[in-house]
């Protein structure tokens, strides 16, 4: 992996991101469903967290639709155990945000749902882009969040009751704020970030592609 690429891919995501969130808190300042500060500042990170995953999967790079899917479980872990280990622990940090932001997310199911939701899109939508539709990564990146979720459980025990309650928001609002963030930044990686990608570190117009 280009580790310099993958780092511009990231901030020309980040930025477009980090603008949304603020309309998005300012409308809901204006509609007085305020969220606390504490709120704000972990759903910016866990946005932060969100492009960053879209981009180590390089969804930003699009091209004709000619998908690769791999159908068959375990057997690429048991060749590939590096990639497997990678992909359970790209996903550890969403075990642990979920919980932390939303109250709604206090179960071991409801945690590997999301898990495999948010792992099924970006499998969907790698078979316009860059990279395999894996069963494996599916399996992998669920059992990481899930692995997620027993850490933030064993780091509850710590956290006074009074910071969460600064943090985590309850009911339904959980479930669309949620969608939001995840589907605003995958568009945003699919359609703003390449056109700003572009416009800053390519030359000529020849985009670069992912290796």
């Amino acid at each position: 992996m280009d580790w310099e690429l993958s780092s511009r891919h990231l901030l020309c995501g980040v930025a477009p991101i980090i603008a949304l969130l603020a309309v998005y808190f300012i409308f809901l300042h204006l509609k007085e469903r305020r969220r606390t500060f504490g709120h704000i500042a972990i759903s910016c990170v866990f946005c932060f967290y969100l492009t960053g995953i879209l981009t180590m999967t390089g969804i930003w790079y699009t091209s004709a639709f000619d998908p690769r899917i791999v159908y068959i479980p375990f057997v690429d872990m048991v060749r590939g155990p590096v990639d497997t280990i990678l992909n359970v622990v790209l996903f550890i940090p969403l075990g642990i945000f979920l919980p932390l932001l939303y109250k709604k997310f206090d179960k071991m199911g409801k945690i590997a749902l999301a898990g495999f939701l948010i792992s099924a899109s970006v499998e969907v939508v790698q078979m316009f882009g860059c990279g395999a539709t894996d069963i494996n990564d599916l399996i992998a990146n669920t059992v990481g969040a899930c692995l997620g979720f027993c850490i933030y459980k064993m780091l509850y025990r710590i956290i006074p009751e009074s910071y969460l309650e600064k943090i985590q928001v309850d009911g339904s609002q959980c479930i669309y704020e949620l969608v939001i963030f995840w589907l605003c930044t995958l568009l945003v990686m699919i359609t703003i970030q390449p056109q700003i990608y572009h416009a800053l570190f390519t030359a000529g117009g020849e985009i670069q592609t992912w290796n």
